[in-house]
């Protein structure tokens, strides 16, 4: 099972992510920031507001959302 546990905004976007299975990982997010997926979470506020449904992390209410497919493409090829 790949559900998203917690998630913890961090410094130099970076999140602490723990998964249901136990695992836990940071995901670099600086280096997506210059993407249209992600260009709104340079906004340090928006970033810090990161949650999850289980499903994805969610910032600012459902405005940027990511899989956990997605998360380990950030985190494997950056």
């Amino acid at each position: 099972m790949n559900n998203i546990k917690s998630v913890l905004p961090m410094k130099a976007y970076r999140l602490f992510i723990e998964m249901e299975s136990g695992s836990s990982l940071i995901v670099d997010f600086s280096v997506k920031l210059n993407t249209m997926k992600y260009k709104e979470l340079i906004d340090e506020t928006l970033f810090k507001t990161a949650s999850t449904d289980g499903n994805y992390v969610i910032w600012g209410d459902g405005r940027v959302k990511i899989t956990v497919k997605e998360l380990m493409e950030v985190t494997l090829l950056g």
